[in-house]
Parts: structure tokens; sequence; C-alpha cells
């Protein structure tokens, strides 16, 4: 019975060769969307893990200048000295201790960074004179080169004339990460390279120091010296930059601090980032540092979520997948309903053939069976045709939904003011952005490479057709199938051999 209807369905292809055409063309158009689309979907999938890798966010802890503020309104009425209040900038920042501790929680946190400002004597050193004020070449804050703000006027007295940027790691260097300098000779540090230091080349040209040296300056607040390796030398493009600012890691630079600023070696630091390995669990871990750490707040600190970059790049991302689901549907929709109208066609054809084999005592089922036999031979040579074809026509979708995303961004980057991640009615309570770093050994937890701060977010899709993508393109062609024969079959379950017959005769 099973070869019988092999037989006969075969036949009924070959002697309707139009009619085969025609579902053959269809069944192809609608493969080459359906995989198309499907192998858009996998890869806006992969592109958005990539994307909350590598771009996971970032949570800082910084002043809380609202509860400052408020603050500050009730020393002045219960009578403070406005100019005493005034008078001198300070923020209140985080202890190293803590800052470690919640650098620890390794299920969020991929890397982070802190910074360490001071000052220190040449000793017997020359020093660098510019023709214009200075400063440093930059460190996560924005201009860490530069003195404490939060130093009284007796620190301003002191003979002190080299600028200590201290930070965790080399890559997060703000004129590093703004591709504004390099190392000429020599290689990095990072917290493990202790009483290292990075030097300008002119300094290091001006008192004959190349990599391996060592040198002495001391500490401003007392009379100790500090000795240091030169682990590297750096050259700078940045039109202010202080040629007289040494970088090292944190360690090496709290050792210019006061000795109530050293305070046993729990000093504190600024501009403490930490940068997200999932954006998803970014208000998780948010939450998290706010019950874990209540003596932040009490501090006048507050922790601040930012994700803009991903959410950046996840909004292009997600417009290409979510106009693939679309289409997708769409596209599944007409071919049940084509589908469905030339099945029905095609049994009104062939009612008296249907007659006679149900007088011979076939079943409807099978009748049934060899209407669906047809479909799926049909089917499968334009699904195998779609697999050739189809992973070009995603590429060139996913390419032209790029381009029209791309140019609505562009056009949203213009009504920001040229910046990208501006906010949109209202405030932000997030930080400034997320920064990128060099993809090198050594800077930080291995640390993935990230967009910088500001620039244009870049989306790249991998659209090439995978394994599944092929199985769940046979998949969703076989399901319309099954769909567009529901209609059909009910029609020709009612059929009646005699009343058949004897409407053709």
């Amino acid at each position: 019975m099973f070869k019988n209807m092999l037989k006969r369905s075969w036949l009924s292809i070959s002697r309707k060769l139009g009619r085969t055409i025609v579902l053959t063309l269809i069944f192809f158009m609608m493969a080459n969307l359906v995989l198309a689309t499907i192998t858009i979907k996998t890869a806006v999938g992969a592109q958005m893990d990539y994307a909350k890798s590598t771009l996971g966010g970032t949570v800082t802890v910084q002043a809380d200048m609202d509860a400052i503020r408020e603050s500050q309104k009730e020393q002045m009425e219960s009578g403070a000295d406005r100019k005493e209040m005034f008078g001198q900038m300070s923020r209140p920042k985080v202890s190293v201790e803590t800052a470690n501790k919640i650098a620890g929680y390794s299920e969020y946190v991929k890397d982070y960074s802190y910074e360490v400002s001071a000052s220190a004597n040449s000793n017997e050193l020359e020093t660098v004179e510019s023709e214009q004020p200075s400063v440093g070449a930059g460190g996560p804050g924005g201009f860490p080169g530069a003195p404490d703000s939060s130093q009284s006027d007796d620190d301003a007295e002191l003979d002190k004339d080299i600028t200590i940027s201290g930070i965790n790691a080399y890559a997060y260097i703000s004129a590093v990460k703004n591709e504004t300098m390099e190392i000429k000779d020599g290689t990095y540090f990072d917290e493990d390279t202790d009483d290292s230091a990075l030097i300008s080349y002119e300094f290091a040209e001006l008192n004959e120091l190349k990599v391996g040296d060592t040198f002495k300056i001391k500490n401003v607040y007392s009379t100790s010296s500090v000795k240091l390796t030169v682990i590297g030398i750096y050259d700078t493009s940045e039109e202010r930059a202080d040629a007289n600012t040494i970088y090292m890691n944190t360690a090496t630079a709290a050792k210019f601090l006061k000795e109530e600023g050293y305070n046993n070696g729990n000093f504190d630091v600024g501009n403490v980032s930490y940068y997200m390995l999932d954006s998803d669990k970014a208000e998780e871990f948010f939450e998290k540092i706010k019950a874990d750490f209540p003596e932040l707040a009490e501090n006048n600190m507050k922790v601040a979520v930012d994700t803009s970059e991903y959410d950046a790049m996840a909004g292009s991302i997600e417009s290409v997948g979510s106009f693939a689901t679309t289409i997708l549907v769409i596209v599944i929709v007409a071919a049940i309903i084509i589908v469905t109208l030339i099945v029905t066609l095609n049994v009104r054809d062939r009612r008296y053939e249907m007659g006679v084999l149900l007088s011979l005592g076939a079943h409807k089922r099978n009748v049934v069976a060899q209407i669906a036999t047809e479909l799926v031979i049909v089917g499968t040579v334009g699904f195998v045709l779609a697999s050739l074809s189809g992973t070009f026509l995603a590429k060139s979708m996913g390419q032209s939904i790029l381009e029209s995303q791309t140019t609505a961004s562009q056009q949203q980057k213009e009504k920001n003011f040229g910046r990208p991640t501006a906010p949109m009615g209202g405030s932000s309570d997030s930080s400034s952005g997320m920064p990128s770093m060099p993809d090198m050994p050594g800077a930080g937890s291995n640390m993935k490479q990230m967009m910088a701060q500001g620039r244009e977010q870049t989306v790249e899709l991998d659209i090439n057709a995978t394994p599944i993508d092929f199985v769940l393109l046979f998949a969703t062609g076989y399901l319309v199938i099954i769909l567009a024969l529901i209609l059909p079959s009910v029609n020709m379950m009612r059929y009646q051999p005699k009343e058949i017959l004897a409407g053709k005769e």
C-alpha cells in the first residue's frame, strides 16, 4: 500500500508539471526567507552574548552629591561658616580594602580600576619645564596627574615638583584608552609590579635614565625617599601633558601619601569602577553592594550602574532580530495560506480520483497521506535548493537592516548634539561610561577589549548558516505543510465515494 501511495504521488507530481513547478517555487522562496531570518536570529543571539561579555557595563562607587549638598545645607542652618565649608573642595573616597572586597565578587566582576593621586619631590633629579600650565597624561578620572583637589593650604606650600599617578593597571590610564599615550621602551605595570615606575621620554632623557635604572624621589610629607625602578618609558601626544608625571601601581603610589592618609595600608582610592561580566547582572551587583556595604551610604557615597554602551549596541542588534522575527512570522503565515489554497484547489480537481480510490477500499487517511507525500517531496526539493542560496539572502538582508539602523542611530546622535549615549528626556543616575582598554596581558584580570566611551558603536553580524539552522529550516517547512493540510483534510474527510462518483457522472 505504501509503495502504491508513493507511486501515485510521483505520477501526480510528474503529470501536473505546471502545478509542481509553482509549488516548488513557493516552497523555495518561503524556505529562502525562513533560512535567512533563522540565520540572522542565530547571528543576533551570538552577537548579543558577545556584547554582554565585552560590554557588560560598569558599576562605579562615587560621591553622592545630593547627600553631600543636603549635609552642607544642614550644617549651614546650624551656623557653619560658608567660606570654610566651600573654600576647599573635598570628595569622600573608598578605602582600598573596601574596593578590593567588592572586586572579589568574581561572579559579577570581570575587572576593576581605581587610582591614587599624590605628589613628590624630585630630590636630585631634574624636572621638565613647561611653557604652559600642565596636567598629568590622565588616569581613569580624567586628570589624576594633577595634585589631589582635597589637599589643604599647608600642602600647597610643600616642595613638590613631581606628580604621582597611581592606578592598578596601565591599561586604565585615560591617555592609553584615548590612544594618545604609548610605551616607547620597556613594558607596562600592573597591580603586582610594586616599586616600578613609568616615566616620560623627556624626563628620562633629561636625567639620562633608561629601562632598568633605579632612582629615588622624596615623600613631601616626610624625609623618607622611595626607590623606584624604571619599568618603561612613555610618550604622549596630549598637548597639556605633564612630562613630570610618573605612573605606577596604587600600592607604590600610596607610599607618597601622608602617614595618616596611608593608614597602615588601608588608604583611600578614587574613581572606583567595576567592569561587569554580564550586563544582565549589573543591577543585581548594584543591589548586593548596597546591602553588603552600608557604610558607603553613611559616608555620602553611592553606587551607580552604567550599561549605556551595551544598550547602544543591543538596541541595534535587537532591531535586526525583531525585524527578522516579523519577516519570519509573515512568511510562515503567507506560506500556509498560499499552500492551503493551492492544495484545496488541487483536491477539488482530483475529487473523482479520490472517489475511485475510496471506492476501491482505500482509507481516507491514505488519501490525505498521498497528498501530504506529494507536498513533502515537492517541498523537500524547494528546501534543498533554498539551502544553497538562503545564506546569501540572509547576509544581504542583515546588511540592509543594519544600514537602516545605523542611519537611524546617526540621526538620533545628531539630536543628542554629537553624543551618541546622551540621555534623552531627564537626567541619568549612571556613571560616565565604560572605558576601553588594550587587549594585552597583565592589564587587570584578563580584561577583554572594550569600546571607548562616546565612540560610535559598530555592529557586525557573522551571518553564516549552521547545521542547526538547516534543521530548523526543514522543521519549519514541514510544519507549514502540516498546517496547510488541515483545512483540505477536513474537507476530504467529508467526501463519500458514491456522492463523488455520482457527481462526476
